[in-house]
């Protein structure tokens, strides 16, 4: 690994995560009563209720492979730590841990006298990586992410592909307003509100309406 490239890679909660927990606290929401599913006939050939049936199955997989990434990750940060260096100096006031060569070339514009100190701290995290990494092979973290990774985006190309299908009952206008629900819960993505899905349901109801003519 060259120098420039030493760093780790937090993790931060993801929009899986939060949607997750937001929908464990939502009481009564068609994706946890699995409404939807409990359709009468007139329901069963919507394509909007299929499609939803497909995505509800990836979004769970998606959810528990999202929990177990996380719950490794844990598991590496308790066993070796994330990856850093202690660098202590007289020109500091305390010891300061550095997370990657970027952070320690900041730190040493302002303090020119530590940039003595730089193969130093690269050695300390070369050495701290590479015992994150022997960790990481043993207890399957990166494969872990590399699954989740996949799994979300196979479960964003079903949440498009039901927005793209035609509802043909109250049943398919239901689970895609169950999934754009969803999808808003986590709050990550509030000021990219979903307005173009939105208008498609609009013209679903207005297409239901007429056909009940």
């Amino acid at each position: 690994m060259a120098d420039s490239e030493i760093s780790t890679s937090l993790s931060r909660p993801s929009r899986r995560d939060l949607l997750s927990a937001a929908l464990m606290t939502i009481g009564g929401t068609s994706f946890n009563s699995s409404a939807p599913a409990a359709t009468q006939d007139d329901g069963a050939t919507d394509a909007a209720v299929l499609a939803w049936k497909a995505w509800r199955a990836a979004h769970r997989r998606t959810l528990a492979l999202c929990r177990k990434q996380q719950r490794l990750e844990s598991e590496l940060a308790r066993m070796i730590g994330f990856p850093q260096a202690v660098l202590a100096a007289v020109e500091l006031p305390s010891p300061v841990r550095i997370a990657s060569l970027r952070q320690f070339d900041e730190l040493a514009a302002s303090l020119p006298s530590l940039r003595v100190r730089r193969d130093e701290v690269a050695a300390s995290l070369r050495a701290h990586q590479q015992r994150w990494d022997d960790a990481d092979n043993v207890i399957g973290y990166s494969v872990a992410r590399r699954e989740e990774a996949a799994a979300s985006a196979d479960e964003e190309g079903l949440t498009a592909g039901l927005f793209a299908a035609d509802a043909t009952s109250l049943w398919g206008l239901s689970a895609k307003l169950d999934v754009l629900i969803a999808v808003g819960a986590g709050g990550a993505e509030g000021r990219q509100f979903p307005w173009p899905e939105l208008r498609r349901i609009r013209d679903d109801i207005l297409r239901l309406a007429q056909l009940k003519k």
